[in-house]
């Protein structure tokens, strides 16, 4: 259903639920010209056939139509509403509606960080009593996350949850690794899951930047209504981590091409699922295989590579490739004095 069919069907609306009026074909098609005109500057000429067809549509059962209940009046050629307090956006539930929130339940309840599970299964119910359709919440999950109830920091998702969603300042008491404490007043952006640990995302009124917050650092957060919630221009979620692996932005480095020579088996891996979505596949043979990505270089690339040990060399950048080879001698020395 486009634009102006929708449009279309909403005056034919208005005007049927005028019941003094007499409404036939011709004048409901002029009602759609003149609004047309009148509030999306389009000189239209809809015909008595295209007002015919929108009727049939809004007859229709939903989802083909609104099951709306006009009458057709042979005698003086009109239409009106057979029920005048019908309306037409208040579109009926049915039974498989309520599945379909069951299912979304379902999936909010596999990831308990946010507490919007007792609130959507209270608003089920209601939905289902006030329609008399029966619920059936599934006995046993059909996806599990991967999550732990210990991971320290947690306890702080629901409460910023809301306040991005609302746009409202926060203040934090934060305090990074082997650094002091620092109270900061954060426009908070967005949220972000990574490797188990969640992060937020916001501008920090203090340093004038946007700044990543791991929750686990946070001592205490509340609402703060004293600054006025800042949205710096140009900030998209999906353009601010394009460039990364994880969630690190690290400042005065640029994009650059990393290229990976990988082990055959741990080739398959890679290539069925991507480190980064501009990952490509140079070169592949049974001895080895080339890949190449272009991202910022940060912390959670290094790791990344760490962990592959020797499955993976880099390439290039000639400065990352020595950075990880030195962090792979320093590891292999303290295996050495181990066995001393």
């Amino acid at each position: 259903m486009n634009q102006e069919m929708m449009f279309r069907i909403r005056v034919i609306d208005s005007c049927l639920r005028k019941s003094s009026y007499q409404w036939t074909r011709e004048t409901l098609a002029a009602a759609c010209n003149d609004q047309a005109w009148e509030h999306l500057d389009l000189d239209r000429n809809y015909t008595v056939l295209t007002v015919s067809r929108d009727l049939k549509r809004m007859k229709a059962e939903p989802p083909a139509g609104f099951g709306a209940p006009i009458e057709w009046d042979a005698k003086h050629k009109t239409y009106r509403y057979a029920d005048a307090s019908y309306v037409l956006d208040q579109l009926p539930l049915y039974q498989e509606d309520i599945h379909l929130l069951e299912e979304a339940l379902g999936l909010i309840q596999s990831a308990p960080y946010f507490e919007l599970d007792k609130g959507l299964s209270t608003l089920a119910d209601r939905i289902a009593e006030r329609l008399k359709l029966k619920r059936a919440p599934a006995e046993l999950p059909a996806v599990v996350f991967s999550h732990s109830q210990q991971v320290k920091g947690q306890q702080w998702v629901s409460g910023l949850y809301e306040a991005v969603i609302k746009r409202q300042c926060i203040a934090l008491q934060y305090q990074p690794f082997e650094e002091p404490a620092t109270r900061q007043v954060v426009s908070p952006y967005i949220l972000r899951e990574y490797n188990r640990r969640w992060f937020l995302i916001g501008y920090s009124h203090k340093y004038q930047k946007i700044r990543t917050f791991a929750l686990d650092r946070i001592q205490h957060a509340e609402q703060y209504l004293l600054q006025q919630f800042y949205l710096q221009p140009g900030f998209h979620p999906k353009r601010y981590f394009d460039p990364v692996i994880g969630v690190s932005i690290p400042e005065g480095r640029q994009l650059e091409e990393v290229r990976i020579k990988v082990a055959p088996l741990r080739a398959k891996y890679l290539i069925t699922k991507p480190i980064h979505h501009s990952q490509k596949l140079l070169e592949q043979t049974a001895a080895y295989a080339t890949l190449s990505i272009r991202v910022i270089p940060n912390i959670e690339l290094e790791r990344l590579l760490l962990s592959m040990g020797e499955d993976a060399v880099v390439q290039q950048p000639s400065w990352l490739r020595q950075q990880i080879a030195e962090r792979l001698k320093l590891a292999a020395g303290q295996y050495m004095e181990g066995t001393q």
